[in-house]
């Protein structure tokens, strides 16, 4: 892998510069070492390809942005200097770059060996794809499911973590938002949103859009992102060939705490009122408020007894 072709944030490249085929991105919030491993898994998930990496650091405190620069395979790190979010950091990264594709990468991720190669030549091969994402795997194999339709109100009762799924997984609603289910081969398939835990995309495509919407602070901005790059007529894909691995939830220790479910919730009221509300005074938005509000409240107060259960169980 070829690590820094020119400047990970200089613009175009000098003449005789090879043109960064793809620019990696890598936010992290308390993740250093995560950061790291996730780096190292690049160099055989790209043969051939001429790759930058760089990673936005929000302002952890944790030593990032040193250990990341120590590695000497001219990757580049930077600190926002705040908690900037996801959005807004990946934005600053992405726009420091100029190579042709974009690859936005969770730091909880391994990248599976040729699996970027094959993203790219798929994203050559169909110039009218906007996203192309891999089939993200949990850390013990199993699909993540997170190829969806996009969201609807029978997601929030349906979704991929429902208990209403899991109760009945063949349920219609369920396999209607869960698209990944219906495609268990190696068969790229057209989606409507993949996550942004591991996204391919066009340089031209994510400048034309604006990038990620910044009001989304966590959550949310991936579902926004594909549904703005489907409005311009471009398509999103799963190739499930191209294999990473997402250990979910390992930047925020694989729990929900209050402000994660907080943000989490604000996320899909935005998406909502975004896309489906846009009028302050539709009604349907503030419904779909009050249900959110509504179902954030229940999720802090159930894990709010879980939690004290396990505090006051005696220990055998």
């Amino acid at each position: 892998m070829a690590v820094s072709v020119g400047s990970a944030r200089g613009g175009e490249p000098g003449p005789g510069t090879r043109q960064a085929d793809v620019d990696v991105v890598v936010v992290g919030y308390h993740s250093r070492d995560l950061v790291l491993s996730c780096l190292d898994s690049l160099g055989p998930a790209a043969p051939g390809l001429a790759v930058t990496v760089t990673v936005a650091d929000n302002h952890s405190g944790d030593g990032t942005v040193a250990a990341v620069r120590a590695r000497g395979d001219g990757a580049q790190a930077f600190d926002m200097g705040e908690n900037a979010g996801f959005g807004r950091a990946n934005n600053r990264a992405i726009a420091g770059g100029s190579g042709r594709y974009v690859f936005v990468l969770n730091p909880d991720t391994r990248v599976a060996p040729d699996a970027l190669r094959r993203l790219v030549d798929f994203a050559d091969a169909h110039p009218e794809a906007g996203v192309v994402a891999p089939r993200l795997l949990n850390a013990d194999g199993t699909p993540q499911r997170t190829a969806r339709a996009f969201p609807t109100p029978t997601a929030a009762l349906f979704g991929r973590r429902s208990p209403l799924t899991r109760r009945f997984p063949r349920n219609r609603w369920s396999r209607a938002f869960l698209v990944e289910d219906r495609h268990t081969g190696e068969e790229p398939f057209r989606v409507d949103w993949v996550s942004g835990a591991a996204m391919l995309l066009p340089r031209a495509v994510m400048e034309a859009v604006g990038g990620f919407d910044e009001r989304f602070f966590l959550f949310w901005e991936d579902a926004d992102l594909c549904k703005r790059i489907a409005r311009t007529g471009r398509t999103t894909w799963c190739v499930p060939a191209a294999v990473v691995v997402h250990d979910e939830g390992g930047t925020r220790g694989h729990g929900w705490s209050t402000r994660t479910i907080v943000l989490f919730h604000r996320g899909a009221y935005r998406y909502w009122a975004t896309h489906h509300a846009r009028h302050p005074w539709n009604p349907v938005r503030w419904l779909g408020g009050l249900a959110l509000a509504g179902r954030a409240t229940l999720l802090i107060l159930t894990q709010s007894v879980r939690t004290t259960y396990r505090e006051q169980r005696p220990s055998t």
